[in-house]
């Protein structure tokens, strides 16, 4: 009997033994799997980090590109409000300058009209002239007649 239970208690122990490998067996497998997916987490946060790295890199290279672009946008923005006030004092100075060459045309309208009621008087006065030169000439020959005449008459 005592070796019965003796027995039974070895055979007991030799299946708790079994149970125990064959749980300390699974637990290191289980450890070895968890080793490994820590080190495939490990590899992917390593990646991530990289990559994140290189999204901020590209981020910093963006917002450098966009204030570049926000610049050249304001200069070019202040340029065509400058040309904008320059093209309306040209169109000013133009509205100006038309108005001014309309005056000129109107003046030189009235000079021309001035010019030629000139010309026409300045002919009527050689023609009167010209009339005075003939009476003139013809008083002068009429008097030496008529001073020959009265010498004659001595």
């Amino acid at each position: 009997l005592t070796r019965k239970i003796h027995a039974r208690a070895v055979d007991s122990m030799h299946a708790s033994l079994e149970a125990e490998q064959r749980s300390k067996a699974e637990a290191l497998r289980i450890k070895k799997k968890l080793e490994g997916e820590i080190n495939e987490l490990e590899i992917a946060l390593d990646h991530a980090n990289k990559a994140n790295n290189e999204a901020q890199k590209s981020i910093k290279r963006y917002q450098g590109q966009f204030r570049e672009a926000e610049c050249a946008y304001s200069e070019e923005a202040r340029v065509r409000q400058e040309m904008a006030e320059k093209a309306s004092l040209a169109d000013r100075r133009a509205n100006a300058l038309a108005g001014e060459m309309e005056e000129a045309r109107s003046l030189l309208d009235s000079a021309e009209r001035g010019k030629r009621q000139t010309e026409a008087e300045l002919s009527e006065s050689r023609n009167a002239v010209n009339e005075m030169t003939n009476i003139n000439s013809k008083a002068s020959a009429e008097k030496r007649s008529v001073e020959g005449a009265v010498h004659t008459m001595h």
